[in-house]
């Protein structure tokens, strides 16, 4: 007899008491890493250093130091940006802050510094939040448009005492959809050069659901495409604080690259942002998001059906 999935079974109520029990679980870790002189693996040292406090976007989304990625600085130099590793079952993520236009650089050294630590030849970003909403910036535009060609980096890098100090992001072709952007650049230090697949996509509202799961799945569809030519390749997603739209979208990654029937009575929605929150806090932000992930994840399991 073949057993259903118990996540095709939970009721919205319990839907909710879930996405509760997740956000008390995350409060907790919070608190203890607050404590005076804790010790906690929960700690957001580095995010409160005075030194990097104008590196976050927002005061109250911070990496946890335990998962948090570290750029490569020389001597006297911040190793700190606002982005985590994010690993699930065997699928590994960067979630980051949409940057800043003072760590604009430090989000390209970033993303040069992991593809060449992964072996990666490529560079796959995924932007889930427009630049600006209701006249608020949600992101700086951290790339240069056709008219500028390419921005050099070298000396805000050495400013900041960070390494690569020669990184160069040219700008190579733009392909526009009903609903992406799709911009190739060319990411290079020295003789050593990266191909960026910059996807830009605008339909999603801040601590929203999207109108449709259709341009996620065909987000997720590109990434395993590229994997396949380039199986190192860690996606870099960010939206604006990098744990809503972020944590949901590879939440959605991830329902269609597991197997979502292997341990029926596993809620796969509950386990999969409990597990996301020990790598970034507030992970799928509100409970919206959380309920539309179970929309997502009986889709998918019915396109693995069919």
């Amino acid at each position: 007899m073949i057993v259903k999935p118990r996540f095709l079974n939970i009721s919205e109520l319990e839907q909710r008491a879930g996405f509760r029990k997740i956000s008390a679980y995350c409060d907790s870790h919070l608190s203890e890493a607050l404590e005076p002189s804790s010790r906690s693996q929960w700690n957001v040292n580095a995010a409160f250093d005075p030194v990097n406090r104008n590196r976050n976007r927002y005061s109250n989304v911070l990496p946890w130091d335990k998962t948090r990625v570290s750029l490569s600085p020389t001597l006297g130099g911040s190793d700190y940006i606002n982005a985590s590793y994010v690993q699930l079952a065997g699928s590994k993520y960067i979630a980051a802050q949409g940057p800043l236009r003072n760590t604009v650089h430090h989000f390209w050294a970033m993303c040069f510094a992991q593809a060449q630590e992964s072996g990666s030849l490529s560079i796959f970003i995924a932007m889930v939040t427009p630049l600006v909403e209701l006249n608020r910036e949600k992101c700086f535009q951290y790339w240069p448009t056709r008219e500028e060609g390419a921005w050099d980096m070298g000396k805000m890098l050495d400013s900041d005492r960070l390494a690569p100090n020669d990184l160069r992001l040219s700008w190579v072709s733009e392909k526009v959809t009903d609903l992406f952007v799709l911009t190739r650049f060319r990411l290079q230090s020295g003789d050593v050069s990266k191909t960026v697949y910059h996807y830009y996509y605008l339909g999603w509202r801040d601590t929203l659901t999207p109108n449709s799961m259709q341009p996620l799945l065909l987000l997720s569809a590109e990434i395993s495409a590229l994997k396949q030519t380039d199986p190192n390749l860690v996606p870099v997603v960010h939206c604006s604080a990098g744990v809503g739209r972020t944590g949901t979208f590879i939440a959605i990654d991830h329902f269609i690259r597991a197997d979502l029937a292997k341990d029926p009575e596993t809620d796969i929605v509950f386990e999969t942002v409990k597990t996301l929150r020990d790598h970034r806090m507030m992970m799928v932000q509100t409970v919206q998001q959380y309920l539309f992930l179970y929309q997502a994840a009986k889709r998918i399991h019915s396109i693995k059906q069919t």
